[in-house]
């Protein structure tokens, strides 16, 4: 070997450790960081003798990005459950609270039992009166609060599509510019980087599945097939507010439909099961409920004329079969009872139908409304729990299920997480910077460049011992 060959091959070597001197540092640096994947230079021998780069390579592994982002995916979705029923939860209340349904159920029957034995006490009267004002006014705010998540839920999922759409026109802006770089610079490794990151936040708004092509581009996809980026095309999502309908390109993705080519978990699949299922039913219920009551005490009011309003009123009229959607809101106390409306307490004893005070001892009234309450109510199918029941036990099932579909999603949120934990460290493992080897990779830097430098300096005193020879 020449003493030129000797040197070319020493300073090969001392600018690949350069080299792989930044990468180290970098790694080090960012360990923290994100979306960083590890970097390293793969050494190839050079004609003649010696090594260089050839190119920067991050560590990566597409199945453990995979899962980790179906987890994410499957977390968000449940999270999204869970918090959007939170406030919900809160005006539903625990049984025993005092202010729930089932409670102000218990204090109108209570009420209504003491009026029938104490018929003629004015004060009795009044607190029938409140009692059942407290029922009314309970379910009328809880089917608010309800009217409320359904606002916030779809206000939640026209921000999700405008986010999944801003983030696919991103992906096909990263895609074009790492398919500009020509090599596996690492412009082109913080291109990946970039492009991984956005790839983890769009899973929690929906599954996805992702394919790479030969020049580095990625193609996106929902679960079921419906393509979102192809290369440098970016299909948006169209949501239908009126049919609560998710599309791309006119194909349905709506999560939960049968047929469609949409993911089933993410921010946004929880978000529209919510209001296109859950939702509706949590309502039904509700309405079912108001108009069982209503009915209830329609029948059970001997005073009334056909098609005039009992106790418990659709905003001041008797109930009409045909307008139960939303009766829950509406409900409300007749004014023929209500004092500051120029009616009277009293009419809990007499009817409300009652032209003038009957016979202040008569309880037979007070007796037909406490039966009504307590006896079987006809409840609507759709409502999903039974048709018939007394108003207390349909309350308490409403109670039940509507409080255990924001428990489950918390519970399924707490333990999808310790998955989604354990998948991202499995994959932090494999693509994230671990610091011992790094600095062990420092140490095998400072040999190789005192091993380099040791050839550069003996052949810079033979190249001395030459000249001084000839001269």
């Amino acid at each position: 070997m020449s003493i030129t060959n000797a040197f070319a091959m020493a300073r090969s070597g001392l600018a690949a450790t350069e080299s792989w001197a930044g990468l180290t540092s970098g790694n080090i640096a960012n360990a923290t960081t994100e979306g960083y994947a590890r970097r390293s230079a793969p050494l190839t021998p050079q004609a003649g003798g010696g090594v260089a780069v050839s190119g920067i390579q991050r560590a990566t592994e597409a199945r453990l990005e995979q899962a980790h982002r179906i987890e994410i995916s499957r977390v968000a979705g449940q999270e999204a459950t869970a918090a959007a029923l939170e406030t919900y939860a809160a005006t539903l209340g625990e049984i025993g609270g005092g202010t729930n349904l089932s409670d102000r159920l218990s204090a109108l029957q209570v009420g209504l039992d003491a009026l029938a034995a104490n018929p003629s006490e004015p004060a009795i009267q009044q607190d029938a009166l409140r009692a059942a004002t407290g029922f009314a006014s309970e379910l009328a705010d809880t089917a608010d609060a309800l009217e409320r998540v359904r606002e916030q839920t779809a206000s939640a999922v026209i921000a999700d599509v405008a986010t999944v759409n801003a983030t696919l026109r991103e992906i096909v802006d990263l895609n074009t510019r790492i398919s500009a770089e020509p090599d596996a610079t690492q412009r082109r490794a913080g291109l990946e980087d970039s492009l991984s990151k956005t790839l983890d936040g769009l899973a929690e708004v929906l599954d996805l599945r992702v394919s790479h092509d030969e020049r580095g581009r990625i193609s996106v996809a929902t679960s079921g097939g419906a393509m979102l980026v192809e290369n440098d095309v970016a299909h948006e999502l169209d949501f239908d507010f009126s049919e609560t309908t998710l599309s791309v390109n006119g194909v349905d993705v709506t999560p939960g439909v049968a047929g469609a080519r949409g993911s089933q978990e993410g921010r946004l699949a929880g978000r529209l099961d919510l209001l296109g299922d859950a939702l509706p039913r949590m309502k039904a219920q509700l309405d079912t409920l108001a108009g069982a009551v209503i009915q209830g005490f329609e029948a059970a009011d001997a005073s009334l004329a056909p098609g005039q309003p009992g106790l418990f009123t659709d905003g001041g009229n008797s109930f009409d079969p045909a307008q139960v959607e939303g009766l829950a809101q509406r409900i409300a106390i007749n004014p023929a009872a209500r004092e500051d409306q120029g009616g009277g307490a009293w009419r809990l004893r007499d009817g409300m139908g009652a032209a003038a005070p009957g016979p202040s001892g008569y309880s037979g009234q007070a007796d037909a409304f406490s039966m009504a309450l307590a006896g079987n109510m006809s409840f609507d199918v759709e409502a999903g729990l039974g048709t018939t029941a007394t108003a207390s036990d349909f309350i308490g099932s409403l109670l039940s299920e509507q409080q255990a579909l924001r428990n489950d999603a918390r519970d399924r949120a707490e333990a999808l997480g310790a998955g989604r934990d354990a998948a991202a460290q499995t994959r932090a493992a494999v693509q994230g910077v671990n610091i011992d080897e790094e600095l062990q990779q420092l140490m095998l830097i400072e040999q190789s460049y005192a091993a380099n430098a040791t050839v550069m300096r003996t052949l810079d005193e033979m190249m001395d011992t030459l000249l001084a020879a000839v001269r």
